[in-house]
């Protein structure tokens, strides 16, 4: 049986999931460099309502693809969208597909949601093929200090440095599973955010994990500042935010022979 996230029940709230906001995707520019036009297997690990599948497909349609999530929840939301990918129930860390079965693997906005991490990261490199190339994505709190959302809500930082690895460790794991030219890029994203705005969005806790992985009593505290600061008229209506994400690739070698595979706990 898959394991649910410790942070998110997301059976509850898939079908509140896409009405969030920020959950369009467009196509994924790394997914393209790498697959272009030709046919091409592609994976993507905790794949959610398939928002991301969904527009990779549509700049590849002779590729095919295959979606993973431990949610049946998020599943069932994502199967109306495009019936011909293939949508799997399992654990992100025993994915249940023969070894060297994909060319291309991403991880979007998930990995900190998995309790088996570097088991999953040996799994992806077991069923990538030669030559083949995995993509994680993700928030990088370790970058992402004045994000408002850990000012507002500062348990949330606690959890997040906790669940998301930083870089170093999830790299130095992808070379001892094996693979190379291995890599990390950081995306500093600055702007303005609308406090008025801000707090709408607030007010429906299902719009991020960081809300529902802290304490009720840490998010209505979060809150009531919030709206205490816009009541009084003395502070500012918008202030600037910075979020980091992070982006860590690696490539499975061509000639690359299989070796009995390394115990985890």
């Amino acid at each position: 049986m898959a394991k649910r996230s410790r942070r998110t029940d997301y059976d509850a709230i898939a079908a509140l999931y896409d009405s969030q906001p920020y959950r369009a995707r467009a196509v994924d520019r790394g997914f393209l460099e790498f697959a272009g036009q030709r046919a091409c297997s592609v994976l993507d690990v905790g794949c959610g309502t398939g928002n991301q599948v969904v527009a990779n497909r549509t700049a590849a349609p002779h590729a095919r693809f295959v979606g993973v999530d431990q949610s049946l929840g998020m599943l069932l939301q994502a199967r109306p969208k495009a019936s011909d990918i293939a949508l799997v129930r399992a654990d992100a860390a025993a994915l249940p597909f023969a070894a060297e079965s994909f060319d291309f693997i991403y991880c979007q906005y998930a990995f900190h949601h998995f309790d088996a991490k570097a088991r999953m990261l040996h799994d992806v490199f077991r069923v990538l093929r030669p030559s083949g190339r995995f993509v994680l994505r993700n928030l990088c709190p370790h970058e992402s200090e004045d994000w408002l959302y850990y000012e507002y809500f500062p348990e949330a930082a606690l959890v997040d440095l906790n669940d998301f690895w930083p870089a170093d460790a999830i790299m130095a794991v992808m070379e001892g599973a094996g693979f190379t030219a291995v890599t990390a890029e950081y995306e500093h994203l600055r702007f303005e955010q609308d406090l008025p705005a801000w707090l709408e969005i607030l007010r429906r806790r299902d719009t991020c994990s960081q809300l529902q992985a802290i304490p009720d009593a840490a998010y209505e505290a979060g809150i009531r500042r919030l709206k205490r600061e816009l009541a009084s008229g003395s502070g500012p209506r918008s202030r600037a935010d910075h979020l980091c994400l992070i982006t860590i690739r690696g490539d499975k070698p061509a000639g690359w022979s299989r070796r009995p595979p390394v115990a985890l706990s």
